[in-house]
């Protein structure tokens, strides 16, 4: 009886056994695994097993690959190799089963028969060493490249120096001895500089020898009739000729197949592309499985092979992550990283891992010798670019964070490299590896931080550091002036906007802290901060830029135009409550006031806007009808809705504040319309709010908290932005519990405060009020100390159901607890900070279920 490894297999009585337990198999896989065995000398063609197994029915190649997969699961990858195209073999030592003839219908010399005396098959069947180091974080890339390689005849790994594609062709490679029976063989490129010696190169191992003349098709046609794997490693500095051989190679042996490492492909015909990507990186140390990301374990590994009892730390787990966030994911920078923990310690690599290029120096002896710094590493890749490519590389180390291909011709094209230009050699960079092209509506390009790193080391040594600079500044203005333009029909900001400036952040940083610092180039500076204005509610970095250039806006150093736009956008910073009212009403009368002199009548109507909210919040509310009635009367039919709707919106706040509650329904209504016929989800968002806010003044708890939940359930499918999702969780909260329905609103207070840890400016006199009614009246008051001592500064807006609340809450404490105890409870509350508040909310909402509600 047949026997393998541990298995044995009884032909007779259809059984298959491991360790002589008899497994579960189906007759089919039985038959399958029956006919390998017996024919397991040779390849055993799809089509003959499709007769053997299945005689006289017509059935879907999909049926045998079924039960080759079941055959795999009970008797492991090994025993049964796939030959791509053709068919399967059994690998596995059989033993005490004699040879089976040759089936009477496979004609002599194909796959499986005895070579020809013209074929001299080698010795040995690969040059791969008998084993191979285990490859930590590239499982989906092993399966996925393993199927390009058995499905295709020319697969090319491609990726950026240091990425770790040798090693991953290699595993795959070496996964698969024994599938082609002339063998797998690797022939290592990285050494040879003369194209001419190519072909000679790779016959050497193959034991092959090339006469002198045409070498490339010599080589071709010695391997005519060989079916074998061929890895050509490192062919990155020899693309062309590496192109030519292949092609010869590939139309005069039909079974030799060709896995090729490069930094750009081939650009063959028949070629297909595997580009390997960083190893995985934890967002942070809380995300599961954090420890078995790509990344860290190879760092683990690494540090552990040199310092075999080194055990990360918990604490030191944020650094590591951090480290390797810094490194790209890229398995070079990371080992050359770890081999300099043991002897400096993690956190002092951490500490100096800017200086990347002194201190990534400590590569294996038994490497190759770009991949032992990781400077040599970038030097190589660098060295085989033209010049133009060179120039372009460097300035694109200016970018940071990315960048699309419009901004990269703005800054990028000139006299001698036009937008055409720069766009093909983009191309041939993002080829070479050397940038990265990210899905997405816009395609964003990155340099890894390492060849960023390295472009800037270039564009000192060119001299053109200062220059780039500034004009880097230049391109990031007119592409906000561009957006801020273009946001025209908006009286504020719109998520167009936001979604088209947001991923430009880190550019706009650096440009704006060259032309604040370094560059002192204050019309820069002031225009960056003044056409960023729209993203104040995202971005509390751009109110503090505006804050620092207020003292340069002096006459002369900029236009009328940036002028304008630098009060409109500082009359906007209190929707975050930077400055005291008062301030940013001034603001916003300077704005009103330039865009008059200037005669634009969508901005001189924002800028009204903002006047007419702040003096409405100093209680004026006569002038503040004055600046919305002038608003108004600027509106042109062919303007957008929002302008309209922005005028409903403030008279139905001033209907409120009359008591005219009808009348502000019927307002809101109108605006809620408006915008669902204008398409703008963010505007409908804004007065189905405001429309729920009204419900609960009102005293319709029921109407409102229902209207909420609908609105934050189609928030969560398509939010706007954070705030007005954790808008509308408090409003519901707090609805719920002056409805008494404490447990609910215990719930909803829970969902809302981790989104409202993020919004650090959030009302909290409703949160104080929940606590109150929780029977938490100390923490209730603490809470209610911090609101007071921030309207108290003057930064807060007048709400009308805030406000309610908060009188209410101030009166309930009163009565409720020591005038004494109250006092310090209020006190220690002013001296807390917006994160403190959430986490006293967290703690005292952490204990409920709720206690019995309070009346009131």
């Amino acid at each position: 009886m047949p026997a393998f490894g541990r298995f044995e297999l009884q032909p007779e009585q259809r059984r298959l056994l491991r360790d002589g337990v008899p497994l579960p198999i189906g007759a089919r896989a039985f038959d399958v695994l029956l006919a390998l065995a017996e024919r397991r000398d040779r390849l055993v063609t799809k089509s003959e097993l499709l007769e053997l197994v299945w005689p006289d029915v017509v059935v879907e190649e999909n049926n045998l690959q079924v039960q080759i997969s079941s055959l795999r699961k009970l008797l492991g990858p090994e025993a049964i190799a796939t030959v791509p195209g053709r068919g399967y073999r059994f690998v596995a030592r059989l033993r005490d089963l004699p040879a089976v003839p040759p089936h009477p219908a496979e004609p002599s010399g194909v796959r499986g028969s005895e070579p020809s005396p013209s074929m001299p098959v080698p010795a040995a069947t690969t040059n791969l060493p008998a084993t191979i180091p285990a490859l930590l974080g590239r499982d989906d890339g092993l399966h996925l490249l393993g199927a390009l390689v058995e499905s295709h005849r020319l697969v090319t790994v491609v990726g950026a120096g240091g990425i770790g594609k040798s090693r991953l062709a290699q595993a795959v490679a070496h996964a698969r001895i024994g599938c082609w029976p002339d063998g797998v063989w690797i022939v290592e490129l990285s050494g040879l500089a003369d194209s001419e010696l190519l072909p000679h190169a790779v016959a050497q191992p193959l034991g092959l020898n090339v006469p002198e003349g045409d070498a490339f098709h010599a080589l071709a046609d010695a391997l005519a009739q060989r079916e074998m794997l061929l890895v050509l490693d490192n062919c990155e500095h020899l693309v062309d000729p590496v192109a030519t051989l292949v092609d010869c190679m590939l139309k005069a042996a039909p079974e030799l197949r060709v896995l090729i490492t490069s930094q750009e492909p081939l650009r063959l015909g028949i070629e297909q592309q595997y580009r390997v990507d960083p190893l995985a990186v934890p967002r942070d140390a809380t995300e599961p499985g954090a420890r078995g990301f790509g990344s860290l374990a190879l760092f683990e590994s690494r540090v552990r092979s040199a310092a075999p009892r080194y055990m990360l730390a918990e604490e030191d787990l944020p650094i590591a992550i951090d480290l390797c966030r810094q490194l790209d994911g890229l398995p070079l920078a990371i080992e050359l990283a770890a081999a300099r923990v043991p002897m400096m310690g993690l956190r002092a690599v951490h500490e100096r891992v800017r200086e990347r290029f002194r201190l990534l120096t400590a590569g294996a002896r038994t490497g190759l010798r770009r991949h032992q710094t990781l400077r040599a590493t970038m030097d190589w890749s660098h060295g085989l670019l033209s010049d133009a490519q060179r120039v372009l590389f460097r300035r694109l180390g200016v970018f940071s964070g990315g960048f699309t291909i419009e901004l990269a011709h703005a800054l990028c094209a000139d006299d001698e490299q036009d937008e055409w230009v720069v766009l093909e050699q983009l191309a041939t960079l993002v080829e070479r590896s050397l940038v990265m092209a990210d899905a997405g509506a816009p395609v964003r390009y990155r340099l890894l931080e390492s060849a960023r790193a390295f472009a800037l080391e270039q564009l000192a040594a060119a001299g053109e550091t200062a220059a780039l600079m500034q004009r880097h500044a230049v391109t990031m203005l007119k592409f906000l002036q561009r957006a801020d333009d273009g946001n025209m029909d908006s009286t504020l900001r719109t998520d167009a906007y936001a979604a088209l400036v947001l991923p430009e952040l880190d550019n706009l940083r650096a440009a704006y802290a060259w032309a604040a610092g370094d560059g002192s180039a204050p019309a820069l500076a002031i225009g960056l901060a003044a056409h960023a204005g729209p993203l104040i509610d995202y971005s509390t970095e751009i109110s503090e830029w505006l804050l620092r250039q207020r003292a340069h806006l002096l006459p002369g150093v900029v236009d009328d135009a940036t002028i304008a736009r630098f009060w409109r956008a500082m009359a906007a910073i209190n929707m975050l409550g930077t400055l005291t009212i008062p301030e940013v009403l001034d603001a916003a009368q300077r704005a009103t006031a330039c865009y008059r002199a200037l005669g634009r009548p969508k901005r001189l109507f924002s800028a009204l806007r903002l006047l007419a909210i702040w003096r409405r919040s100093q209680g004026d509310l006569e002038g503040a009808l004055a600046a919305l009635d002038e608003a108004a009367a600027l509106i042109e039919p062919d303007w957008s809705a929002e302008f309209r709707i922005v005028v409903l919106r403030f008279r139905a706040w001033t209907s409120r504040r009359l008591g005219n509650h009808d009348v502000a329904e019927g307002l809101y209504r109108e605006a809620i319309r408006l915008a669902r016929e204008a398409g703008d989800w963010r505007l409908e968002v804004i007065e189905r709010t405001n429309a729920c806010d009204l419900c609960w003044e009102r005293g319709e708890h029921g109407e409102a908290q229902q209207e909420l939940l609908e609105l934050i359930t189609a928030l969560r499918r398509r939010a706007v932005s954070d705030y007005e999702l954790v808008e509308a969780m408090s409003m519901r909260a707090w609805v719920l519990a002056e409805s008494g329905r404490l447990d609910e609103a215990v719930e909803a207070a829970r969902e809302a405060l981790p989104i409202m840890r993020r919004m650090p400016k959030f009302r909290l006199e409703g949160w104080a009020y929940l606590l109150w009614k929780l029977d938490q009246p100390e923490a209730a008051a603490r809470v209610l100390g911090a609101q007071v001592a921030r309207q108290r500064s003057g930064r807060e807006l007048y709400q009308i159901n805030e406000d309610r609340i908060l009188r209410a809450t101030s009166v309930a404490l009163e009565t409720t607890l020591p005038a004494a105890v109250l006092s310090s409870e209020m006190s220690t509350g002013e001296s807390l900070t917006f994160s403190d508040a959430c986490a006293l909310l967290g703690d005292a909402l952490s204990g409920s279920p709720a206690s019995p509600p309070r009346s009131g």
